[in-house]
């Protein structure tokens, strides 16, 4: 009996330090979990926007910025979306506009961030059309734009310098990009109109390079898994939203603001009022002068433990008891600005650990000042 009763001390005392020393683990696997997931959601995002605008860099001098896109992909027209988006996009506008990186504020909520960029290979700033194109061609001005960067399978957005329309179409291939005889570029029967660019013109005309691989994406938080996604407008590979990173929970973001043209940020301001999407996007001439006063985006994310923390016991107090974690309830994001209105709070529970990544970026088109 007294050896029975030994082995049991022994016992509970052994489950006691595994379960403290497991505790610990927990804790500790919960904290970087959360850290990873912050830290490269915040990668994925800042990588894609810096990104954002690249081929529509003189586009807020051709009518470009803020034009309602015309996209196919796979023979099936993509955009302006037949439909809502699924969840968590289904509040973005079925017609999307030619703009470098758009924020639409989720309220209390995450917000949503679009984001278009291309991936040209060589910079071609804008190409000029010479003549009214055909179903299958477009012809284009050799002479005075460079058209050496365009190859095979490029996207191109063309634009309409009297209209606030602009159509994605791509070039075929294996065909070569630019005939060197007619100066015509053939392009592709699935990735654009059956009637190719006929009707996207009725003034001057500009094709812009977006390269092989475009960024025409929606990125935001599903709430009811915590979870990172994007979503491809284009569907090209897919017509689902696509995780990202787990144990995000929230995210947030500011315009930064040059309000005098001295090309330094002035003010920071929410994606609402003025500022708020459909503000921005009312047509490309309003777009080409308030967008372009945009200089950088802010970014804040809030990654949350994947495993809740042990509860207090209640009334537990007093060397060798598990106090368990009880956290803050809530934390705030910005707070580091002296204009209080930006100051958001978040929500948070209390048996949960929470991580905050915050960056600031460029919006790079808009600091170009030179035009050609």
């Amino acid at each position: 009996m007294v050896g029975l009763l030994i082995s049991l001390l022994c016992t509970l005392a052994m489950f006691k330090a595994f379960a403290g020393f497991e505790g610990q683990k927990r804790t500790t696997t919960s904290g970087n979990d959360a850290q990873q997931n912050g830290s490269y959601s915040l990668f994925q995002l800042e990588r894609q926007i810096r990104s954002a605008g690249s081929g529509l860099t003189q586009g807020n001098r051709y009518n470009l910025w803020g034009c309602a896109i015309t996209a196919y992909s796979a023979s099936t027209k993509r955009l302006p979306l037949a439909a809502s988006a699924p969840p968590p996009f289904k509040n973005w506008p079925l017609t999307t506009r030619a703009l470098p990186v758009l924020v639409q504020s989720g309220g209390a909520g995450p917000d949503t961030i679009g984001v278009i960029a291309g991936n040209p290979a060589v910079r071609t700033f804008k190409t000029k059309v010479s003549s009214t194109p055909d179903s299958s061609t477009v012809a284009i001005d050799s002479i005075s734009d460079n058209v050496t960067g365009i190859y095979p399978s490029d996207y191109l957005l063309a634009s309409d310098s009297s209209s606030n329309d602009c159509t994605l179409t791509r070039v075929a291939s294996p065909s070569t990009s630019v005939d060197s005889t007619t100066n015509k570029i053939t392009l592709s029967a699935a990735d654009g109109p059956t009637t190719g660019l006929t009707k996207a013109f009725s003034g001057q005309g500009y094709l812009f390079d977006l390269g092989t691989d475009p960024v025409f994406t929606l990125f935001g938080v599903d709430t009811s898994s915590n979870t990172l996604v994007s979503y491809d407008l284009l569907q090209r590979s897919s017509g689902n939203v696509t995780s990202m990173a787990e144990g995000i929970v929230q995210v947030k973001a500011l315009y930064g603001v040059d309000t005098d043209g001295d090309g330094l940020i002035d003010n920071w301001v929410l994606p609402t009022g003025d500022w708020a999407w459909d503000k921005l996007t009312t047509d490309a001439t309003t777009t080409a002068s308030t967008y372009s006063k945009i200089k950088a985006v802010r970014i804040a994310v809030v990654a949350q433990s994947l495993l809740p923390e042990r509860t207090p016991p209640t009334g537990a107090a007093g060397p060798g008891i598990d106090p368990g974690y009880k956290g803050p309830t809530s934390l705030m994001l910005f707070g580091d600005t002296t204009d209080i209105s930006l100051h958001i709070t978040v929500a948070t529970q209390e048996q949960y650990r929470y991580k905050v990544y915050d960056t600031t970026i460029p919006v790079r088109g808009s600091f170009i000042n030179k035009f050609y």
